[in-house]
């Protein structure tokens, strides 16, 4: 090959190859998600610990959630039809995560972690948790005749309490219709998932545990973390710069599960890991990434006007 030629060819190549390097990083960085945080420092020493079957409680292997206690409305809220999320990356999903054994050593270091948060709980922690229980909106309540809809849809923001009372449905209808859909996915998610697991509430295997309620689903995973989580994640890709804050919200919501006897600990780290590859398949979705730029621009348009006023 001539060398002159070649250097011209390499010469007017090489812009290209940097124009295109360029362009790419700015399309990766614009889709590309925040890394998952590490798991907190208490689940992380129970996760230390062997998750496999131990011999000498091997009789706790056999205990499932017992399906005299499922709840109707639990069992229909499972037929729901995802938004965003498509079959093939719902179906992926009980892949990512994998409760302990019951009879394994982390199961009992779970348990015990429990009696003592009982034991500790004071009345106003059980308060709070009991509040933080009442939260959480559902995809099936449509009717603007119903007593609960406009609760339901301001609880969509309550991960978000921390921007402010006025940052809400009534002001941020986009925002509002893309919590919608994700509810719904998250809701779908979330009986999948214990449909598939249907492991036993923490009280099942523990009769020392005194807890707050009976919950009429399996325990793993956690739907309350589940959904915090998701809409933490969410939320900060709409306001990057409250990410703290977001996460700081849904770890309370993980907490009073906790607390009130009704979820091991790992139970919501399962749902915390799912939700942050729940955003992941969302992204794959066009119409996903079109709602969130509207909710983004609605975000942006009302910082605007408010800073004008």
């Amino acid at each position: 090959m001539n060398y002159k030629l070649s250097k011209r060819k390499t010469l007017f190549t090489l812009p290209l190859i940097i124009v295109f390097i360029i362009l790419a990083a700015f399309r990766f960085a614009g889709n590309s998600l925040h890394p998952l945080e590490p798991m907190s420092q208490h689940y992380k020493t129970l996760s230390e610990l062997p998750p496999l079957r131990y011999n000498a409680r091997a009789w706790m292997d056999s205990i499932r959630y017992p399906w005299a206690e499922y709840g109707k409305g639990a069992q229909s809220n499972s037929l729901w039809r995802t938004v965003y999320l498509s079959g093939e990356l719902e179906a992926s999903l009980p892949g990512l995560v994998a409760p302990p054994a019951n009879s394994s050593e982390q199961t009992r270091a779970e348990l015990d972690y429990l009696l003592r948060l009982q034991q500790k709980r004071t009345p106003q922690e059980i308060t709070r948790a009991q509040f933080i229980a009442n939260i959480g909106s559902w995809p099936n309540i449509l009717n603007p005749e119903d007593p609960d809809y406009e609760e339901n849809r301001k609880q969509l923001f309550y991960i978000a309490s921390p921007v402010g009372e006025w940052y809400n449905n009534k002001h941020f209808p986009a925002t509002t219709e893309l919590l919608l859909n994700c509810i719904q996915d998250i809701r779908v998610t979330e009986f999948r998932l214990k449909w598939h697991f249907k492991r036993a509430r923490p009280y099942h295997l523990e009769p020392a545990l005194k807890p707050l309620a009976r919950i009429s689903s399996p325990s793993y995973a956690s739907g309350h973390s589940l959904w915090a989580f998701s809409e933490a994640f969410l939320f900060a890709e709409i306001i990057p710069e409250r990410r703290a804050d977001f996460l700081k919200m849904a770890e309370e919501v993980r907490w009073s599960r906790e607390l009130m006897g009704i979820h091991y600990p790992s139970d919501n780290e399962a749902s915390r890991v799912i939700s942050w590859h729940l955003l992941n398949a969302w992204y794959k979705n066009p119409a996903f990434v079109e709602a969130l730029n509207r909710a983004r621009k609605e975000w942006k348009d009302w910082n605007k006007s408010n800073q004008r006023n």
